[in-house]
């Protein structure tokens, strides 16, 4: 979705995530920051915060708890996304063989461990993933997206990326990409809008 600053690209994620139907679909949303271009994984933290239902002040057993238990009730086999999930989220990681890997290798588990837990819940129901303010995006967290993009082919998830007109990126010639162009609003249109809003008032 692409349109310049306030054209209201937020409002209308904001209103398609209110129509979607409760517990249908697992709706997650991240957002990138003007300041968090060198924050590696801002938006995809948020995501899984999200995901694990994760609150600000959760002390880190909890935090522990709360991932193990959701990924193990998916599947065992997941249980070695728990290592690389909590070196992201910068909790202590027990699994030897995993703090003896080097800087590209933990990124590798990373990005797999996120593809394949978004893939394992895909599968009891769509997954409807929104970030926002893509021309913020830092370089680790735009790879991962690339690298998750190249996936998507015959997954229930659907990916919203939403970015201002000068932001460039590589997926546009994917069959499965669609760009969705907001403008602003003609004059006609900014009057029906004001008339609904004073709700037939003059």
């Amino acid at each position: 979705m692409v349109g310049e600053a306030g054209v209201g690209k937020s409002r209308l994620l904001l209103e398609f995530g209110d129509r979607l139907p409760r517990g249908e679909s697992t709706y997650l949303e991240g957002r990138c920051l003007h300041f968090g271009g060198s924050m590696a994984y801002l938006p995809i933290l948020d995501i899984l915060r999200a995901f694990f239902d994760i609150k600000e002040g959760d002390r880190e057993f909890v935090i522990k708890n709360k991932m193990k238990e959701k990924i193990l009730q998916f599947d065992e086999k997941l249980r070695g996304v728990l290592p690389p999930f909590e070196d992201l989220l910068s909790l202590k990681v027990a699994d030897e063989a995993y703090l003896e890997l080097d800087p590209k290798q933990k990124r590798a588990r990373v990005f797999e461990g996120i593809r394949d837990l978004l893939i394992r819940e895909s599968q009891n129901k769509p997954i409807v993933l929104a970030i926002e303010d893509l021309h913020w995006i830092d370089k680790t967290s735009e790879e991962f997206l690339g690298y998750l993009i190249g996936g998507l082919t015959n997954t229930r998830i659907l990916l919203i990326l939403l970015y201002r007109p000068e932001y460039t990126h590589p997926w546009g010639s994917k069959s499965y990409y669609n760009r969705i162009g907001l403008s602003q609003l003609t004059t006609k249109s900014s009057a029906e809008l004001v008339q609904a809003i004073l709700e037939g008032a003059e």
